[in-house]
């Protein structure tokens, strides 16, 4: 299981974590990874004081850069590629 974490601190959620949630639930559903991955939100990962986009970790690991703008196409790409290792 893949498991994904957004930040919902007051930063994040200024920035669109709520919107990013929106997203990835859709995105999860649309390409039937509902078994595959776990989406959870977390308290403040203090990920967007680097100033690198919302704080959004796939397995541990961030998405560098990501914002609402950009956020379905990396989400999914990454989840391919975990899903192929």
């Amino acid at each position: 299981m893949i498991t994904v974490q957004i930040c919902l601190g007051s930063a994040c959620y200024v920035r669109g974590s709520k919107q990013a949630v929106d997203i990835l639930q859709r995105s999860i559903k649309d390409n039937h990874w509902e078994d595959k991955v776990e989406l959870k939100g977390s308290f403040c990962q203090k990920y967007c004081e680097k100033q690198n986009g919302l704080g959004i970790r796939v397995d541990g690991e961030y998405l560098e850069g990501v914002g609402l703008h950009n956020l379905k196409e990396t989400f999914e790409e990454t989840i391919k590629t975990k899903l192929c290792q």
